[in-house]
Parts: C-alpha cells; structure tokens; sequence
C-alpha cells in the first residue's frame, strides 16, 4: 500500500465509487495511515514524532471503513472526505 492508493480509496468512498476498490484495500488503507501516526526520524537516536493530523485521519478513515463495509454509504462519505483532508491535505 502506498500513499496513492490510499488517496484512491478514500476518495472512492467519498464519492461513492466503489468500482475503484479492491477487496481488503480498505482496511489496508487504515492500517497504513495508523503507521503514520508515529514516524520514526531518520537520523539515529532521534526520538518518534508524533501526527496529529494522522491521528485524527486513522480515526476518520476507521469510521469511514467500518460504515462503508456496514452498507451505509452515505454515513461513510463525510468521515473518508475529513481523513483525506486530515492526512493529505484534500478536500
């Protein structure tokens, strides 16, 4: 999974376009911003540094993931439009 497919994704959600979703990339979507939340520096013994905004697009796109999956379309378009915008600056 890699930033643009998780763009791809949610904003299929957003937009309520299903036919550019791929079995299980929606979770993997997820899982990949939750990695985002804490990134580890790249010079040695520099500590974690932590993302608000990741943060609160996990949890939106979680929200969006699981309405998505329930059937509920309509509910899971605004919390995929606000991870998007949280995570990548969208919307």
């Amino acid at each position: 999974m890699d930033a643009g497919t998780v763009k791809i994704v949610l904003g299929a959600i957003a937009d309520n376009n299903p036919s550019q979703i791929e079995r299980g990339e929606p979770e993997q979507a997820v899982a990949w911003i939750k990695q985002r939340i804490w990134m580890k520096g790249h010079d040695k013994g520099r500590e974690a540094q932590h993302s608000p905004a990741m943060e609160s697009a996990w949890k939106a796109a979680d929200k969006a993931v699981a309405l998505y999956n329930a059937g509920k379309y309509d509910e899971a378009r605004p919390f995929a439009a606000e991870a998007l915008k949280s995570a990548f600056g969208i919307g």
